[in-house]
This record gives structure tokens, sequence and C-alpha cells, in this order.
């Protein structure tokens, strides 16, 4: 006879092959894009904006490390990569990056300091810029009004996305606290203004991701390693659980719409204190009609985290992150 345990196990096997859903597109074989010696990092946050894309802060060593301030502009036209203005905040990892009417707008994220362990002498940053590429100019925008009981702004490794003339941000945390809390900047006033909890569990570094039409979030950690994805619908300020991914959660990933599709990759599955857990390197598609996840392909290099991926045209690009001990200078594009 098997046992309890055993039959828990073959139980967890069953719903995840059940889960998981045969792709009715190709396999994704990303090729790989020629980057410039020394722009490697992980943390990064980047941005696009007519057919160009920039890419900005992050770190170039371990979590210990000072965060970068250089901005450089991406032309995948003809490849070729232009140092820009630096962004005139402090450095730092884990920044917003959203675009609205042909402006960006980046900031928060911290700095975990000479420790290098989160929560213990972390510095988080309020402050919000805006980027003008027609003149390449940096302007300071209002900070984040919420403060914590240590005053301080709960801006670490948080989600956002842009909708209108808003930014939203959510996912909240700092230290020790993290925060169910939505908050929406308009970029056309000025000001900050706070929205509806979000009704799942508060965690922290999670993903998003919007085609301008349909807004997603998910995964990330809350004592756990998250899998589920939520809707969220802007005009009524409210959400609605959707399929999780098939998998047993992970954090520090990315996710990106590409041609109205919604994908998912890279990332930990944290072990927690006695194990780092394990890094992907996949490639996951969420179909927003059918609510289904397919495996569409893998990135032909190591698993890695504290990626980034940005969308030009028809193209999706994914790159740099870390494992944990080198930082990525690579970047691999793909049309799904």
């Amino acid at each position: 006879m098997w046992s309890k345990t055993t039959l828990f196990i073959l139980l967890i096997i069953l719903v995840s092959c059940i889960d998981t859903v045969q792709s009715p597109y190709p396999s994704i074989s990303p090729t790989s894009i020629q980057i410039p010696a020394g722009l490697e990092r992980a943390t990064a946050s980047s941005f696009v904006i007519n057919n160009k894309a920039y890419l900005t802060l992050g770190r170039q060593g371990a979590k210990q490390s000072v965060g970068l301030t250089d901005c450089w502009e991406f032309d995948p036209e003809n490849n070729t990569w232009t140092r820009k203005s630096d962004f005139p905040g402090k450095g730092r990892v884990g920044a917003i990056a959203e675009v609205v009417d042909g402006k960006a707008y980046i900031g928060f994220g911290f700095n975990t300091g000479s420790s290098g362990v989160y929560g213990t002498d972390t510095v988080a940053f309020p402050d919000l810029w805006m980027y003008n590429p027609e003149n390449d100019s940096w302007t300071k925008r209002a900070d984040f009004p919420k403060k914590t009981p240590d005053s301080d702004a709960p801006v670490v490794n948080c989600s956002s996305f842009a909708y209108q003339q808003w930014i939203y941000v959510f996912s909240l945390g700092v230290k020790n606290y993290k925060f169910r809390d939505v908050w929406r900047y308009n970029t056309q006033t000025d000001t900050w203004e706070q929205m509806s909890d979000f009704p799942g569990e508060r965690r922290a570094v999670a993903v998003s991701c919007t085609d301008g039409v349909r807004y997603f979030f998910g995964t990330g950690y809350y004592g756990y390693n998250a899998n589920d994805w939520w809707e969220y619908f802007p005009e009524t300020d409210t959400w609605k659980q959707r399929k999780s991914m098939p998998d047993a959660g992970r954090i520090n990933a990315l996710a990106f719409s590409v041609k109205n599709r919604f994908f998912v990759a890279t990332g930990r599955r944290y072990g927690g204190t006695l194990t780092t857990g394990f890094l992907h390197n996949d490639i996951m598609e969420y179909d927003a009609l059918k609510d289904v996840w397919y495996k569409r392909g893998t990135i032909p290099t190591f698993g890695r985290e504290n990626a980034l991926a940005f969308v030009v045209g028809n193209n999706a690009f994914i790159g740099f992150g870390e494992t944990d001990k080198v930082r990525f200078n690579d970047l691999w594009k793909f049309e799904p």
C-alpha cells in the first residue's frame, strides 16, 4: 500500500501535468544580439520610446554593490548603443520605468548598503524622475507620498504599469514590511492617489505586464514562492484571479507583452535560508483568451534572475541578469 505522503506527491504531479497545456505555437528559439563590453548588470531598468530601447541603473557586482546611474540608448535597427545623460538621482537597483506620452518615468528602488543583506541596511528611494529623449534631459517629479513606521518609503521591489496618463505602482515593500497598497501617479498633474488594495497576499519581487488593453500581475514571494496570476481592471479599480502558473512559483522573474500576448520568463525558485533554490531559463506564455499557460521555449544559456525585457515592434528582447556569481552581458531576441 502507498503511504499518504506518496499519494500526496502523486497528486501534486498529476495536477502539475493537468496545468501544463500543449502550445499551439512553434517553440521559441531566441537569437543572440551582440552587446558592447562593459554593460553587464542585474536588477536594471529599461523602457522603449520611438522604437528605441533604453537601459539604465542596476548593478554590476554582487548584491552589496553600489547602484549604477548610467543610461544607454539601443537602436535595434542598426544594433548600436549610445551613451545618454546619466540618471541624476542616486544609483540603485529595482527601479520602475514606465512610458507615458513619449516620456519615461523612472524611480524608486533601493540600495542594500554595505552588508548586502536585504532588510538590514536597505536604503529605499522615494524619488521619481521624468526622462525626455528629445533633448536627453531629466526632470524631478513628485516623490512617492507614503512612509512606513520607520520612515522608509515602501518602494522596494515594487511592480508597475502605465494606463492612459497614470502610472500604477503595487507590490510595495521595504525591510520587514509588505503592503497590499495600490497607488497611481498622474503624469499630467504630478500627483499621487491611493487606489483599492490588492486582494491577494502581500508580496515582493513580483512581475506585471500589459498590452495596453489588459493588465496582469503575479508571482513573487510572501513567505513562499507565489505562482498566482491576477488581472487588474483600471476602469473599475478591481481585480480577478486567473490561472496560476504551472510551476511551484518564482521570484525575480520578468514579464512583458508582445503582439497582444503575455509572457513570463526567467527568475528563481527560492529555497529559503538553507538553499537558494534554482534559476529558470524558460519562456512561458499566458493565453489570456483561454486562461491557460504554455511553455514556449528557453533562453539558450544558464538560468538567471533579475534580468530585463523590452519589446520593440514585434520583437521581444531578454537579457542581462545574473546567477549567484555572474552578471550577464547578453541580449536575446525573438518574435513569438
